[in-house]
């Protein structure tokens, strides 16, 4: 659990049945009686958030992936629920393309996904109730491409920078068809998607105030622009921010 400036942050991860699928299920609160000006920066994961203020659901909408920075503001005493959806279950689990909402959100009514019928009685409950309705989803694996499963144990296990080109050829898909798929359900060419992964992990060092660019960049002032395009400020000017602006930077702790 994470405690800073009035703003209260946790997270589970999934079983081992949705690894393939889900990256972490979150809560954060904002326990104040003030908004909360924060800056979400581009991870890679499309979510379903939930937003509850007295114990009623306040707002509820999926987001696309985020290929900038976005300003977010958090409404006083409100809780979120969120679940970091990774790119395969874009058609696996929702059975539909998140490309149109590509930088923004679809909000939805709360029967979608049976989100009105949840308990948000106690962090743990509800994300046993939320792994129940999306084991539900799952495809019979008979029916899983395996192209689709190794494209994502891929990406969310390989922890150096890569080239797209690399990709193809460790999992056996063709570049060209990568990108069809990538493009049809997320909207984005898997050289785009890596390098968001990239800045991505790029974050991890910048918390720890380490700003010599790690691999993948070609120098400084590469790691640099690519920082910047992403979050909109510079490496040392991200750091400094970290704790009153950019909200996964407070509280990043997986990729």
């Amino acid at each position: 659990m994470s405690i800073s400036n009035n703003h209260v942050y946790n997270e589970i991860y999934p079983s081992k049945d949705l690894d393939d699928y889900v990256s972490l299920y979150f809560k954060a609160e904002n326990p104040s009686d003030e908004p909360q000006e924060m800056t979400i920066c581009p991870d890679g994961y499309f979510k379903l958030i939930i937003q509850l203020l007295d114990g009623k659901i306040k707002a509820y909408f999926l987001t696309g992936i985020w290929a900038n920075e976005i300003d977010i503001v958090i409404p006083p005493r409100v809780t979120t629920y969120g679940i970091k959806f990774k790119i395969i279950s874009a058609e696996l689990i929702f059975k539909r393309e998140i490309r149109s909402i590509l930088n923004s959100v679809a909000q939805k009514e709360t029967d979608f996904f049976g989100i009105d019928a949840i308990d948000f009685n106690g962090f743990e409950s509800v994300v046993q109730q939320l792994e129940d309705i999306l084991q539900k989803k799952l495809p019979p694996k008979e029916q899983i491409r395996a192209n689709r499963l190794r494209l994502s144990q891929y990406l969310y296990s390989n922890y150096e920078s890569v080239l797209a080109k690399d990709v193809a050829k460790q999992i056996y898909w063709p570049q060209r068809d990568i990108n069809r798929y990538l493009n049809k359900y997320i909207g984005i060419s898997l050289k785009k998607y890596l390098n968001i992964q990239k800045c991505y992990r790029a974050y991890f060092k910048i918390t720890e105030g380490e700003f010599f660019p790690p691999k993948g960049f070609f120098d400084q002032a590469h790691f640099i622009r690519e920082v910047k395009k992403h979050t909109g400020q510079t490496p040392t000017a991200l750091f400094k921010s970290q704790n009153d602006q950019f909200i996964q930077l407070r509280n990043i702790k997986k990729l």
